[in-house]
């Protein structure tokens, strides 16, 4: 009796970790939604998450965060990684420094480029803008970063960049609902009305 109460004692407490661990980094993950919204606030029109859309060429793709600004529509995608990050648009590895051990990830550009063009071909004449955020709190790029990339530290200043964009024509804002018809999220159709903004 005593060794399966042990047993029991034992799953108990890798089951409260897990559920420990699991609201830790869903934590964390809200902090950086958090953050990212309110640098977003005053561009904001309407906002969608965890969408799905065709390629362009015959398969699907996710898209994290859909966001219509006044400008155009900005395509975001999330990356939590820590430490010091090296990369560039045109290289293919980029890399991680963390506690000094180097980690290489393919750039995440390209698949933002491509998220991007998935939309272009859904709304040709609306302004399409991209953004990667790197969300954990002591993500940096201590020789520089491309563009279009931002940790939480700098999103607030480069997002500075849409306010030189032109505000969108009519015409070029109504392809929005064209995208909000297309999408789906949670393998249903998306309401008109429902993106919040």
């Amino acid at each position: 009796m005593s060794h399966n109460l042990q047993i029991y004692t034992g799953i108990a407490i890798f089951f409260l970790l897990v559920i420990t661990i699991a609201f830790f980094f869903r934590k964390k993950k809200q902090d950086a939604n958090n953050k990212i919204d309110l640098a977003l606030k005053p561009y904001t029109q309407a906002s969608l998450q965890d969408l799905v859309f065709p390629d362009g060429v015959g398969g699907m793709v996710d898209i994290e965060r859909l966001v219509l600004l006044k400008q155009g529509v900005l395509v975001i995608e999330t990356y939590p990684m820590s430490g010091n990050l090296f990369g560039a648009d045109k290289i293919e590895k980029w890399t991680q420094m963390l506690n000094g051990k180097s980690f290489k990830f393919t750039n995440p550009l390209y698949r933002i480029q491509m998220l991007r063009q998935a939309i272009q071909v859904i709304a040709p004449s609306t302004p399409i803008f991209y953004r990667v955020i790197f969300t954990a709190s002591d993500s940096s790029f201590p020789k520089g970063k491309p563009d279009d990339v931002s940790t939480l530290l700098t999103l607030e200043n480069d997002l500075e960049v849409l306010k030189q964009s032109p505000v969108m024509t009519e015409k070029q804002r109504s392809n929005w609902d064209r995208i909000l018809r297309i999408a789906r999220k949670d393998g249903q159709a998306i309401q008109l009305g429902t993106a919040n903004g």
